[in-house]
This record gives C-alpha cells, sequence and structure tokens, in this order.
C-alpha cells in the first residue's frame, strides 16, 4: 500500500472520530438539565411574595433553553416584588423582582419615570377605591365666582403608591382614605402638573382594567359655563305713573310706551306709591 494511500486513510478515521466526539457532545448538552425556579400560577406586576413555596416551584429545565440569570434558591423569593408579570410556567429572572438592597419608591419606578405626589381627599380620590397599581385621569378644576371650569391635564397615569402603601392591601376590596397619592410620570408630565397644583382643585377619575381609551376633546375645557350664556336685557321704554287720589285713598297705575302707544306695564305693580303723579324711569 502506498505511502500517500495510507495517510489519507488515517486523516478520514481522525476526522471521524473527532465528528463523532462533537456529535456525541452535542447531544448531551442538548439533554442538559438544570433545576430553576418557576411559577405555578400567573404573578401580577407589583405583588409581594409572602409565602414562595405556593406560587413558585423548582422543575428540570433544558439547559440550553434557560434564561440569562435564572434563580434556583426559592427561599430569595421570600419578601420580594415582582417588577413585571410573571407567566405561569415561565421561570424567574432575577430582573423580574425588586433588588433586596434598593429601598423607596425609587426602586419601584418604570426608567425614564420620576415619582410625583399630590394630595387628595375622599372625594377626589374616588372615596378611597383608588389603590396602588389603579389607572387614572387628572382632572383640574377651577372656580371663579360662578364660573366652573374643568380642564382634563393628564389621562391613563399610573399610581405607583398611596400614602406610604406601595402595594395594595390583601383585601382588594378594602378602601383606603388617603391623604397623597404618588404618580408615575414622564418629566415632561411632570412638568404639566406642577402647574396645575399651585391653584384650584385636583381630582382623580378612576379608570376601569384595560381601559386606554382617550377622552374627546383632550385637554379643552369641559363642562359648562354658567355666565357663558346671559339672558337678554329688556329694552328700555318710556314709563309713566297716573296717581288717582279719593281722600285716604290713592290708586297707582304704571304704564309704558310700546309702539308710540300708552299700554299698563303689569312688570310694574299697582295701588302703590305716594300720592301724586309724575313720570317714573
Amino acid at each position: 500500500m502506498k505511502s500517500k494511500t495510507m495517510i489519507l486513510m488515517v486523516v478520514a478515521v481522525v476526522c471521524g472520530l473527532v465528528a463523532s466526539y462533537l456529535t456525541s457532545q452535542l447531544i448531551a448538552q442538548k439533554n442538559l438539565k438544570v433545576q430553576l425556579l418557576v411559577a405555578k400560577k400567573p404573578v401580577t406586576q407589583w405583588s409581594m411574595i409572602k409565602n414562595p413555596d405556593e406560587m413558585f416551584e423548582t422543575r428540570d429545565w433544558p439547559a440550553s433553553e434557560a434564561p440569562g440569570g435564572y434563580m434556583t434558591d426559592i427561599n430569595e423569593l421570600k419578601g420580594r416584588q415582582a417588577l413585571k408579570d410573571i407567566e405561569q410556567d415561565k421561570p424567574v429572572v432575577a430582573t423580574m423582582l425588586v433588588q433586596k438592597d434598593k429601598l423607596g419608591m425609587e426602586a419601584l419606578l418604570a426608567p425614564k419615570t420620576r415619582g410625583v405626589a399630590i394630595n387628595v381627599n375622599v372625594a377626589s380620590a374616588v372615596a378611597g377605591f383608588i389603590q396602588p397599581g389603579s389607572k387614572v385621569d387628572i382632572v383640574h378644576v377651577t372656580r371663579s365666582g360662578s364660573n366652573t371650569e374643568a380642564k382634563m391635564v393628564l389621562e391613563n397615569v399610573l399610581i405607583r403608591a398611596v400614602d406610604q402603601q406601595p402595594v395594595r392591601p390583601e383585601d382588594a376590596k378594602a378602601a383606603m382614605i388617603p391623604a397623597t397619592v404618588t404618580l408615575q410620570l414622564s418629566p415632561e408630565q411632570s412638568l404639566k402638573l406642577c402647574a396645575y397644583t399651585s391653584g384650584g382643585n385636583l381630582t382623580l377619575l378612576l379608570r376601569p382594567i384595560g381601559d386606554e381609551s382617550k377622552v374627546e376633546g383632550g385637554e379643552k375645557d369641559i363642562g359648562p359655563k354658567p355666565d357663558a350664556v346671559q339672558p337678554p336685557k329688556r329694552q328700555d321704554r318710556k314709563r309713566i305713573t297716573q296717581v288717582f287720589v279719593n281722600g285716604s285713598n290713592t290708586k297707582v297705575i304704571p304704564y309704558m310706551e310700546r309702539d308710540k302707544k300708552w299700554i299698563p306695564d303689569t312688570d310694574r305693580p299697582s295701588d302703590l306709591g305716594p300720592s301724586g303723579s309724575g313720570e317714573g324711569n
């Protein structure tokens, strides 16, 4: 056998062995499993994880499909808060939860937003039914004499906290009577709202879940203005008063001019006035 043929055979055998080894490694890697935490049921945004065993469990997961930053220790979830919705049967990633070393409202605000607190009362906060996570519209109301002006300032605003409570109470039906609410706004929205806090009253309009609609008319003034329509003025007319005196009795009859004729003035009372006669106004 020629040496050249022998060399080719050796190279072919080596290539075959390498290919076989690589194939086996790929198959082994594909079948490799890791244990990670998976949501047993949907977890809504801003939920507090008090009993992680009821909400999460450990499962085997293909290593090639495991997301970066997946979590394995269920004890690490206790007392944490969900930054976003966690779908059922989906792995839990560290970025889905508020970090333990981040305390305060700043840990809850979305990137490029600001937290703005405003004063409210029972009426402006919808009788206390506004809670963290609610969506609201903000209306500015001013009054000047008998005029009332209502203006839509902002729409579909997220409530981050009610007083100092950043999460909903366990009893979802419990109404809280707040003194302040903290809103999540963009910097531009924050400046706009600050322009309305110095005068007038701010009222919150509670939105239904999932309602993303816009109010027709946007930021235009809404609501009636009582003084906008004035009653027509009565046309000025010449008036006289005729007085009849009979002893101690006095008869007063007012007249006004209409179409160059004198007719009784029913708008003015009769049988009143001093003795004598003269022109009225």
